[in-house]
């Protein structure tokens, strides 16, 4: 287990939300020479030619062989992992996922970066909005989406160590504002209280909108609402304790970088119906919709996934739509 002091911690979180990766696998590798990295031609802009160099194997742009390719190697007793664009390693390798990970369990480890509306540039096929929805579908896969780089550190740690099969969901680009910013105990499954004015509202958010949630609940504060904000970075399983122990509170939201159809709003929902919980939750994500090119700030605001569009949405719920 990597020893995470300060001097660490700044460097994880100067990585950016791709150059985490090598950044934590050249580090992990060093401790159980088991761990080795597949990646479809992305190695220098996640970091992984440069620091594992032979450690690292380089399949090109064939996401459906990388699967492949690391389910042989996981047979003969190593810990791969498999990094691509977020789109690519789900939707396009989703049967070899399906029968390597789903039916035969393997403890492959996959991490698709530039997830949610990031790279709203290069237009919708560039934009994995659907990833979470297919891979809850697949039975044994966890599905993890870090807040920030340090708990992207945490994650890939974590399933490292374990023969789980993972699925690591990497939103924003480099500039990735801090959440945690000392150790902690992370532990799979569980979400995490990250900001707490009070019980008026909970706000359950995952990955970037982490951030965006709690600048919202500051202006909210400010008009009298008392918010939770709670990280679900562990959306597969799902923490059903926290999200019951707050089933009290008037109003739920989710937010994502997600369709609002089968992400994390859609996993909240399911265990706000198995325990009969009877809470109002409104879904802030992609409105079920493939969007048009466009900037990431300017995709943001179109989908209300900034905090003052968040903020409005609140407001608007608690007093305009009664």
């Amino acid at each position: 287990m990597l020893r995470y002091d300060e001097g660490l911690i700044g460097e994880i979180h100067a990585q950016g939300s791709r150059g985490i990766v090598g950044f934590m696998l050249g580090k992990l590798s060093k401790l159980d020479p088991r761990i080795i990295a597949a990646y479809a031609d992305v190695g220098s802009r996640f970091g992984l030619i440069q620091i594992m160099g032979e450690s690292g194997l380089q399949v090109s742009i064939a996401e459906q062989s990388l699967v492949g390719i690391i389910s042989g190697i996981c047979h003969e007793g190593f810990i791969p992992f498999g990094v691509a664009y977020a789109p690519f390693i789900t939707l396009r390798a989703a049967d070899q996922i399906k029968m390597s990970i789903g039916e035969m369990g393997l403890g492959i480890k996959l991490i698709g970066g530039s997830a949610g509306l990031a790279t709203g540039d290069l237009g919708a096929a560039s934009m994995a909005l659907d990833d979470i929805a297919m891979m809850r579908a697949i039975p044994n896969i966890m599905i993890l989406s870090p807040a920030d780089c340090f708990e992207a550190a945490k994650m890939i740690e974590a399933a490292s160590t374990t023969d789980a099969p993972f699925y690591i969901r990497l939103t924003g680009g480099n500039n990735i504002p801090r959440i945690y910013n000392k150790d902690y105990d992370y532990r799979i499954g569980k979400g995490d209280v990250v900001a707490e004015t009070g019980r008026d509202v909970v706000i359950y958010a995952t990955g970037m909108q982490v951030h965006s949630s709690i600048k919202a609940i500051e202006m909210l504060r400010k008009d009298g609402i008392g918010c939770t904000v709670v990280n679900m970075g562990s959306i597969k399983p799902i923490d059903e304790e926290i999200i019951c122990s707050f089933a009290d509170i008037p109003l739920a939201v989710s937010a994502e970088e997600h369709n609002v159809v089968g992400g994390l709003g859609s996993a909240v929902a399911d265990v706000l119906a198995a325990h009969a919980m009877h809470q109002k939750l409104v879904k802030i994500g992609i409105s079920d919709e493939y969007p048009q090119p466009d900037t990431y700030d300017n995709l943001l605001n179109k989908y209300g996934l900034t905090p003052e569009k968040i903020y409005t949405k609140i407001m608007n719920l608690l007093f305009n739509d009664r």
